[in-house]
């Protein structure tokens, strides 16, 4: 042992003691840390490198039926900075980022930074795909944040926009599809992991598995271009008459589906907020679903497609149409329109539209078969389609009817009935398809993320009248176009049946119904020998003159199916053309 070493023992000792020491407290700390303490270190270190939000899946898409994009989200960015702690070098390079990738005055974003607020948002509602290579400059300054955010936008502006709806500021579905089918269209939300960096921005991490599935995508029934045509000729129809609104829907009677479907007034989707607060309700009311009115002399086919299957239009006598006033065993009389008729065969009682006469053949049947007709069409009850705010109608009990005939008298000439332009378009549909009634269909195929849904066979409820039923009643819908009161619907290129209606508007105020606001409509078959289409046109308080149906409605009705001819072309290949024309 040296000299040096037995100089220097204690200290050494002493120096070994505390390496030891300073070992064993490290060593304890590591097993304290990794072992005992782990999961709250972890959670500290994951508070500081780690954020969770809650993440959205994409809106889905709305198309027409033939995928014609009607509805569609676009992310949109907010670009914003916390100003709290931002050097003069860094605002100078925001100045300069944005002054160069955005073409604008340095001058515009001084001003902003020279705002002593903390949060300062430099740029707003840029569409994230167009400015791609500012977003990606942002994240050399660590200074800048970006929110994302989606936004909806609708192409067709106002075309549809009752049927389709609209999301508001939260991206919730309002009114129409939108509304009805918001949680499919959504998508669902989680809690995603993100990265945090050292200056505290958020990027999404790449092993990130818990991202929320996409909204589905819908396709609709309606044809965006017979949507147009419906739409433009109503909106004449309402502007020329000067008309309080009107309202039009399209159906194919066969399956059921919705073609076009409008309302006015309309208002564009993607302003739906600049309409005033008071009367926006009055604007986003989808009319032939919502609305239930008076049909008047519409509802005329129910008493005589009854009168059909009780084998009463095979009479070979004339009815006694009074001369225009019928009072017989009911409190309050009947009125025809004008001078009234004196006598008039089965046929030509409802092509000239007597209310009399329809009253006639109503007493020559039972109470329980008009009653049940009318059930058997649809009316009085929802037809259960996938929109909101479905009227169902106002059709009495049979047990109220047979204390108020006169109410059931009234309901055969289409008064003091409730119905909607939906539910007429589908007893119509029946007629034109042999006699059946069907579940009206507005949503064709709705695709979600792993697999689609077809809707594309007709929902059949029930049969509601024989064929040869059908049949006559086409006959007389035919006549009334070519020989009664819807003249002004005749077409040489195509045979059209329909029926015109001018119902009285009842007046809340006075209790009464008014002597000068009328409902005029005309329901319509086209091509009638081979029916493709029902349409329903309704205009509610044209002028006084304009106050028949076949001087607003029927006219309307006309243009729409003009241009219907030159956008269907298998009307021509199938060669459904009049021989007259």
């Amino acid at each position: 042992m040296s000299r040096l070493y037995i100089k220097y023992q204690q200290r050494f000792k002493i120096f070994k003691n505390i390496i030891l020491l300073i070992s064993f407290f490290v060593l304890s700390n590591f097993f304290l840390i990794q072992i005992i303490s782990s999961n709250s270190y972890e959670d500290e270190i994951a508070t500081k490198t780690k954020a969770y939000k809650k993440y959205k899946g994409h809106r889905g898409n709305i198309y027409d039926r033939n995928e014609n994009l009607l509805a569609y989200s676009i992310q949109k960015c907010r670009i914003w900075i916390n100003n709290s702690n931002t050097s003069i070098n860094d605002k100078n390079k925001i100045i300069d980022l944005f002054s160069n990738e955005l073409d604008k005055a340095k001058s515009i974003y001084k001003k902003i930074l020279d705002n002593n607020s903390k949060y300062l948002v430099i740029e707003k509602d840029l569409i994230t795909h167009d400015y791609k290579k500012l977003i990606e400059k942002i994240r050399d300054i660590e200074q800048l944040r970006v929110d994302y955010y989606y936004h909806r936008l609708y192409p067709y502006n106002e075309l549809a926009a009752q049927l389709i709806g609209f999301t508001n500021y939260s991206n919730q579905g309002k009114y129409g599809i939108e509304g009805f089918f918001n949680k499919i269209l959504k998508g669902s939300e989680s809690l995603v992991e993100f990265n945090k960096t050292a200056s505290g921005k958020i990027i999404l991490s790449q092993n990130t598995t818990n991202l929320p599935n996409n909204g589905s995508d819908i396709i609709l029934t309606i044809d965006i271009k017979i949507q147009e045509i419906l739409q433009n000729q109503l909106r004449n129809a309402y502007s020329q008459n000067k008309a309080k609104s009107a309202n039009g829907i399209i159906l194919n009677p066969y399956s059921g589906e919705i073609l076009a479907i409008a309302s006015l007034p309309d208002f564009d989707l993607n302003h739906y907020n600049k309409l005033p607060k008071d009367s926006a309700q009055y604007y986003y009311l989808n009319r032939p679903v919502s609305s239930a009115y008076e049909p008047g002399s519409t509802f005329k086919i129910v008493c005589f497609t009854d009168a059909i299957e009780n084998d009463l239009n095979n009479k070979k006598e004339k009815y006694f149409c009074e001369n225009g006033l019928y009072k017989g065993k009911y409190i309050y009389p009947f009125k025809d329109h004008d001078s009234g008729y004196d006598s008039l065969y089965f046929d030509e009682i409802f092509s000239n539209s007597s209310n009399i006469g329809t009253i006639k053949i109503f007493q020559d049947l039972h109470m329980e078969s008009f009653y049940n007709r009318m059930q058997k069409f649809g009316f009085g009850i929802k037809s259960n389609i996938s929109l909101m705010d479905e009227h169902k109608g106002d059709i009495k009990s049979l047990k109220y009817y047979k204390h108020n005939i006169r109410d059931l008298a009234s309901a055969s000439i289409g008064q003091s009935i409730l119905v909607t332009n939906l539910q007429l378009g589908l007893a119509y549909g029946s007629i034109a398809n042999g006699g059946y009634m069907l579940k009206p269909q507005i949503i064709k195929k709705i695709n979600h993320e792993d697999y689609s849904e077809q809707f594309s066979k007709p929902t059949i409820l029930y049969k509601n009248m024989k064929e040869k039923t059908s049949n006559k009643s086409l006959s007389l819908l035919e006549k009334t176009v070519s020989e009664g009161t819807a003249k002004n619907a005749y077409l040489h290129e195509l045979n059209i049946g329909g029926k015109t209606g001018t119902a009285e508007i009842w007046d809340v105020d006075n209790k009464e119904y008014s002597k000068h606001e009328f409902i005029s409509s005309f329901a319509s078959i086209f091509p009638i020998d081979n029916p493709k289409y029902v349409m329903i046109i309704s205009i509610e308080a044209p002028i006084y003159n304009k106050r028949w149906g076949g001087e607003s409605a029927a006219p309307c009705a006309r243009s729409i199916i003009e241009d219907i001819i030159f956008y269907d072309k298998e009307l021509i290949n199938k060669n459904v053309f009049n021989e007259k024309a």
